[in-house]
């Protein structure tokens, strides 16, 4: 009697994505995707907000779509047959445009106070970095991070030591970007800091900043190509390392996430490096690291999901209109600096 394999045909899908506005979306939607066993191949693409997958089974269209806007729509996202026209809440930008406002106006009294230099001068002060830690945290950049952290504690379930692979993870990232934020400031020493090599490298981190303020704020569909980030095979297989099973994983995935796609990030990294300084550079991840720890130590004892807000287009607009009033404060104090022009604030 002859052995017989049945191989299932597999049938390939594509939908539009609504919700996604960065690189490291495209990651998410991928995660959580793959979780489902029918789910083969997924590829998420920002450029043209689709996501493209093949599945082995004989769901109908119908339910296929239920399950996978079930699946996504806890983190932000929902996914569409046909593409709809970009549409703009002005209801949304309004009510974050004044919450920003508030937020920045804070920022202004505590400067004016003296209680902190959160503002600083010729660079941003490691106050402003820890405070844009904290709103990375709470974006869909950091969401990449967080099911990383998510992974690791349901890996780790079963085992005698719960605890131990999440202070692991959260304090190689810490270590990890100390040290990598310092050969970041060496990098930019390397250049050799003069006024120019400072002024062209303020202009970067201005335009980086401004276009992850633009595609927070969901204006422009055009600035989502102009994202910088690594190839996207590179991202995968950091994500992917999750999956080896090695009491040191936790330590490496800590690591790591110094490379994921996030603007949040490479602002900071661009930042590190106009330090030209390894203590300066090392201590500007440092504490941006330190900035996004405790929503992320939330997230890893308590499994809290801040994507299930129905508010977060709300959040995204608000954190969309602080980031560019900090890249055009941060731009205008490298103005002064260079003495193109006198100070304004």
């Amino acid at each position: 009697m002859e052995n017989t394999i049945i191989i299932k045909e597999r049938i390939k899908y594509e939908y539009y994505v609504k919700g996604m506005h960065c690189p490291a979306c495209e990651l998410v939607v991928e995660r959580k995707l793959e979780e489902l066993k029918i789910v083969k191949n997924v590829n998420a693409v920002l450029n043209n907000k689709k996501v493209y997958f093949e599945i082995e089974s004989d769901i109908s269209s119908e339910e296929l779509f239920i399950k996978i806007n079930n699946t996504i729509k806890p983190h932000g996202y929902s996914i569409e047959q046909n593409k709809t026209r970009h549409k703009i809440n002005f209801k949304d930008l309004i009510i974050g445009f004044v919450i920003a406002s508030a937020v920045v106006g804070i920022f202004f009294l505590i400067q004016k106070l003296g209680i902190v230099n959160i503002l600083g001068g010729r660079s941003m002060s490691l106050g402003l970095v820890f405070l844009i830690g904290i709103v990375a945290s709470l974006s869909s950049c950091m969401a990449v991070v967080g099911g990383l952290v998510l992974s690791i504690s349901s890996n780790y379930a079963k085992g005698k030591n719960q605890v131990m692979p999440l202070l692991l993870f959260h304090g190689s990232r810490v270590i990890g970007f100390f040290l990598l934020g310092g050969l970041f400031g060496l990098l930019g020493l390397v250049f050799n800091m003069t006024p120019r090599f400072y002024f062209i490298m303020s202009i970067i981190l201005f335009l980086v900043m401004i276009i992850l303020g633009i595609n927070l704020l969901d204006l422009f569909p055009f600035f989502r190509k102009l994202q910088f980030r690594l190839p996207k095979k590179f991202s995968r297989r950091i994500t992917g390392t999750e999956t080896i099973s090695n009491k040191f994983t936790p330590l490496l995935l800590g690591i790591l996430t110094f490379f994921l796609p996030c603007g949040f990030t490479q602002s900071m990294q661009i930042n590190a490096m106009t330090s030209g300084n390894f203590l300066n550079g090392a201590l500007i991840m440092l504490v941006f690291a330190l900035g996004t720890l405790p929503v992320l130590a939330l997230i890893s004892f308590s499994s809290v999901r801040f994507a299930n807000s129905l508010k977060s287009g709300i959040f995204f607009r608000t954190a969309g209109f602080i980031v560019i009033f900090f890249a055009i404060f941060n731009f205008l104090s490298a103005l002064v600096a260079a003495g193109i022009i006198f100070p304004i604030f």
